[in-house]
């Protein structure tokens, strides 16, 4: 089953709370090309500490392939939205349709480097952080979504 997070929801809907009797909304999921500069397996063994019972990922490559990631795509009549749910569940970006303009920037390669609490993590677009712990265990870790 999929769930998304209800953070997430809440958001969309504090965002646009006034337009919602007159525009039209839509969702759904593509897979999007981006050039990809993967990690390795966790270590098979957790250790004990901040981040237990999660493992670490310590490798990272630094060739780019092609991957398909995919996105659920979430618009309505002012605003569009990506969210990657392989990606920890990020808003990878977002745009402002007037203007064609992103609010929220749209990296255009996943680049993952040892910065999280377990390690890998990518820069760009918008993700739930854990106040002084810092990016989330689940930062480059897929998402179940509904």
């Amino acid at each position: 089953m999929k769930k998304i997070c209800s953070w997430l929801v809440i958001f969309i809907c504090l965002s646009s709370s006034k337009f919602t009797l007159s525009q039209t909304s839509r969702i759904s999921e593509k897979q999007i090309p981006l050039v990809t500069y993967s990690f390795s397996d966790p270590d098979p063994v957790p250790s004990f500490g901040k981040i237990y019972p999660y493992s670490r990922f310590e490798g990272y490559s630094d060739n780019g392939l092609m991957h398909d990631w995919k996105m659920v795509e979430m618009e309505n009549d002012y605003i569009k939205l990506w969210i990657a749910p392989e990606i920890g569940g990020k808003i990878w970006g977002a745009i402002e349709k007037s203007t064609g303009k992103a609010f929220i920037y749209y990296n255009h390669a996943v680049k993952f480097r040892d910065v999280a609490m377990r390690g890998p993590w990518t820069s760009g677009g918008l993700e739930l952080n854990f106040g002084v712990i810092g990016h989330a265990p689940t930062c480059s870790s897929p998402v179940d979504y509904d």
